[in-house]
């Protein structure tokens, strides 16, 4: 009788012992960040040329600052539109720039195959305009609920804002894509006899890397959503039109004042050093950036 007892108070116990607390499952869904997202971003370019140029067999490298006065800032346009999904971004950029300028020349030159004499007048007109399509594939981010595409969804909880987004996204990224570059180079003086106009396109493979850290801002800035700094690098070998390579660095800050629009400031430098025919090029066009961008 004893033992019969003991069992239906050991039952007892047993049924009357609270279960273990569950765990909860890691979040199954996918960010609002990493659903479609498309942002238009046109921004106002004030850029320099910088470098040197060469025109014609034996062209002497003429500096476009201390040689041909062509380094006045300029306004120019820059536009960029993102569709970004995921891990994957794909990016179509724009962008325009021309400058002029005239003057004597303080030493001799070859130029078109004409030796110009020092005190010869010139004037010249350079201009630019490029288009390329960028991929973007974020291999590495470290505060996402994934780190790398392949791991293992983790508790993303401690990196959530009040709407369940991330309060820290950082995104290491391989860069690839092609890009066009479109120069017209006039070159003119009257008293050596010189009239030479450039106007050529190259195509070249566009191969770099991009940094972005996106922070949610409101606990410390009210007034600013979120900030996005992207900092990025290319160096693209020509496919087409020419010999050699184009480059590029481009870093900017946007504040996010909504959800979807934000104040844009930055620094673009689009480098050349190519051979096209008897034209030569080596040098860059950079300038501070700023505008604003929309999400959709």
């Amino acid at each position: 009788m004893l033992t019969i007892v003991h069992i239906l108070l050991a039952s007892t116990c047993i049924q009357a012992s609270p279960a273990p607390p569950s765990i909860p499952d890691p979040p199954d869904k996918v960010r609002e960040s990493e659903d479609l997202r498309i942002e238009i971003i046109p921004m106002a370019w004030f850029p320099r040329l910088l470098g040197t140029y060469a025109i014609g067999p034996d062209g002497t490298e003429l500096d476009v600052e201390t040689d041909t006065y062509l380094h006045e800032s300029e306004l120019a346009f820059s536009g960029e539109l993102d569709c970004r999904f995921d891990e994957w971004t794909f990016r179509m950029l724009g962008t325009t720039f021309s400058t002029s300028g005239s003057g004597v020349l303080e030493q001799a030159a070859r130029v078109d195959g004409s030796l110009l004499a020092p005190g010869d007048d010139w004037s010249s007109e350079y201009a630019q305009w490029s288009i390329g399509a960028e991929l973007d594939y974020a291999l590495w981010r470290p505060f996402a609920d994934r780190p790398f595409s392949w791991s293992d969804l983790r508790d993303g909880t401690a990196n959530s804002n009040a709407e369940g987004d991330y309060l820290v996204d950082f995104r290491l990224s391989p860069r690839i894509g092609l890009r066009y570059l479109q120069v017209n180079q006039t070159f003119r003086s009257n008293s050596g006899g010189v009239d030479y106009e450039h106007d050529a396109g190259v195509a070249a493979l566009i191969l770099g890397a991009l940094i972005e850290v996106e922070i949610d801002t409101r606990p410390v800035l009210p007034l600013v959503r979120s900030i996005a700094i992207e900092a990025g690098g290319t160096v693209s070998p020509l496919l087409a039109g020419g010999s050699g390579y184009l480059s590029s660095i481009e870093a900017s800050l946007r504040a996010y004042l909504t959800p979807n629009a934000s104040i844009a400031l930055g620094f673009r430098l689009q480098g050349t050093s190519f051979t096209s025919e008897e034209y030569e090029r080596v040098g860059s066009v950079m300038g501070l950036v700023g505008g604003v961008s929309l999400r959709f």
